[in-house]
């Protein structure tokens, strides 16, 4: 007897106490940047959804050279701030350039970290939020019943498709 067949009792039933985990709605990109690599651009209130899909976008196409330059250029920034507040100052708040080129770094040296290591979760991660999951294919076997009492088992699926096709111009009188 089959697991799903009426009067089956092995297996996993649901009931009221025992119901699957629900992941609810795809998480914002702003939720996703803080949890998973810890960028609050949401705290910022300057950015759009849209602006983070083109940054992303263009992570996928940039020169490693140029990544490799924005880097330095921002830590020496970054030093420079630091000694400020060294020192007492405090520093000026970062414009919306400025943020916008650190979470790229912080996304392309992750994007790095893990290509050192034979992963891809980021770059991953970036592809399916731009474009989706790929979708899978589905193989089985296709099953067709007619009142006939014709074995169709040795047809094609494009023979098939044309046999229905044959089918319903009868069922429509020859109209099609």
């Amino acid at each position: 007897m089959a697991l799903f067949e009426k009067g089956n009792k092995k297996g996993n039933r649901f009931t009221k106490d025992n119901q699957p985990e629900n992941p609810g709605r795809k998480p914002k990109i702003f939720s996703t940047l803080k949890k998973k690599y810890g960028i609050d651009l949401a705290a910022n209130g300057a950015f759009t959804q849209g602006q983070i899909q083109d940054l992303l976008q263009s992570l996928l196409c940039v020169d490693v050279r140029q990544t490799t330059a924005l880097n330095l250029s921002l830590n020496n920034e970054m030093r420079k701030i630091a000694e400020q507040i060294k020192n007492g100052g405090t520093p000026e708040a970062l414009n919306k350039n400025e943020v916008i080129a650190q979470v790229f770094v912080a996304l392309s040296q992750a994007i790095n970290r893990e290509t050192s290591k034979g992963e891809s979760h980021t770059i991953r991660w970036i592809i399916e939020y731009l474009f989706g999951k790929a979708t899978q294919p589905i193989e089985g076997d296709m099953q067709v019943t007619n009142n006939g009492g014709v074995d169709l088992s040795a047809l094609s699926t494009e023979e098939l498709l044309q046999y229905n096709a044959l089918l319903e111009k009868i069922k429509n009188g020859g109209k099609e």
